[in-house]
């Protein structure tokens, strides 16, 4: 099973997005944002990467400006850019 994350730069923005997921029924989890991500700490929304789309559009709808970007983690924990 294969996961991404989204970073954001508001804990709160991470929050709502996560609850506005739900709504649409989009499997997900709150984590804190992998230092090897190299974007500071915060909150991060894990999900999976069959549902990559789906996090698009809602995140579109939603107008957040607070997301820095699409993760995933290498076999070695490393984080790397989507």
């Amino acid at each position: 099973m294969r996961e991404f994350f989204i970073a954001f730069r508001s804990r709160s923005d991470a929050m709502r997005f996560y609850e506005e997921a739900a709504t649409y029924r989009l499997p997900a989890r709150i984590i804190n944002t992998p230092s090897s991500a190299g974007t500071g700490c915060g909150l991060s929304v894990k999900m999976l990467v069959k549902n990559l789309g789906q996090a698009r559009v809602v995140l579109e709808r939603m107008r957040l400006n607070s997301v820095i970007g699409f993760f995933y983690l290498t076999e070695s924990g490393a984080a790397r850019r989507m």
